[in-house]
Parts: C-alpha cells; sequence; structure tokens
C-alpha cells in the first residue's frame, strides 16, 4: 500500500510536470516538487519494510543444489 501511493505520487507529479511544464507559478512548481520528494520516500520506505520482511537474502534458491523430489 505504502509503496503503491508512492509510485502514484510520483507518476502524477511527473506526469503533472509534463503536462503544464513551463506554464506553473513557482508555489505549483514547489508543490510538485513536494509531491515527487514525498512519494519517492515512501516508495524507499516500502521497499525497506519489504526486504525486512521477507528477507530475501537469507533465503535464496540455489540452482546447483537439487530440489527434493516432492517439491513443487
Amino acid at each position: 500500500m505504502v509503496g503503491g501511493a508512492g509510485m502514484t505520487l510520483l507518476i502524477l507529479g511527473a506526469s503533472i510536470g509534463v503536462i503544464y511544464g513551463a506554464g506553473l507559478g513557482a508555489e505549483s512548481t514547489h508543490s510538485l516538487g513536494l509531491a515527487l520528494i514525498v512519494g519517492l520516500l515512501l516508495l524507499i520506505l516500502a521497499i525497506g519494510f519489504w526486504l525486512g520482511w521477507v528477507r530475501p537474502f537469507d533465503r535464496f534458491d540455489d540452482i546447483n543444489v537439487p530440489a527434493e523430489p516432492e517439491h513443487h
């Protein structure tokens, strides 16, 4: 959920910046930059939570070791 909100903010901020571009005032540009920064921080936070919860670096599949016969 947090990562999705971060991605949404990043995509919306970038698309608004591209669509309106130079027509944005100083206040709008500041708000747009803030939305991009918050979106990036939310995405980084979600990736950190995922790494802490799933711990993919501890449980990885070694292709050199055959799986047990009843492994699906």
